[in-house]
């Protein structure tokens, strides 16, 4: 007995259409794995209770951009790179000049005409004078009277730990190990 086989067309032929359905299944496997992992750091975000607007400071960006390539690489960064990997490692946040750290009590805007709260905005745009209090258990103080109330407008304290909500690493990982399987969804037996 005797078997023969033989290819049928051109194998150049044959072996672009395959060059072709490579680089455009590796391309939407990367696009998705990338566009997949900045929903996942933008849920794990406002879920962490950072609120929308830090959520979308995540962004991801597919190479080469115009074409489909079997070189195709995502790139995922936050716009707020410094906030995001404090929640990521738990930094801790100093004063500047070894100056204490002033936080807004929940009783003062934490904005005033667009601009972020500071003791001297809030000085000006009151037109007051805030008093330091100073206490050795727990946080001092900025305060000032009003109306024979003493408010509290800030909490100072010479550092704070950021806590730990967020995980880059371990989500992009995942996304990594996801990713052959990806590729092969999105190979097809013959160019669209």
């Amino acid at each position: 007995m005797r078997l023969e086989a033989s290819l049928s067309g051109k194998l150049t032929e044959y072996l672009e259409k395959e060059l072709k359905n490579a680089e455009i299944a590796v391309t939407r496997g990367v696009s998705l794995a990338t566009n997949q992992l900045k929903e996942s750091m933008r849920t794990q975000v406002k879920s962490a209770g950072l609120g929308s607007r830090l959520a979308f400071t995540w962004r991801g960006d597919i190479y080469p951009k115009s074409k489909s390539s079997l070189n195709a690489a995502g790139h995922i960064y936050s716009k707020a790179e410094k906030i995001m990997q404090s929640f990521e490692f738990g930094l801790v946040i100093r004063g500047n000049d070894g100056f204490w750290l002033a936080i807004p009590t929940p009783v003062i805007p934490k904005k005033i005409r667009g601009r972020k709260i500071t003791p001297e905005l809030y000085e000006r745009s009151k037109g007051i004078r805030l008093r330091f209090v100073y206490r050795s258990h727990g946080a001092s103080l900025l305060v000032h009277e009003q109306k024979r109330k003493t408010i509290i407008a800030f909490w100072l304290v010479p550092q704070v730990k950021m806590p730990k909500l967020i995980n880059f690493e371990t989500e992009s990982l995942k996304w990594q190990n996801k990713l052959p399987t990806l590729i092969l969804q999105n190979w097809r037996s013959s160019p669209p």
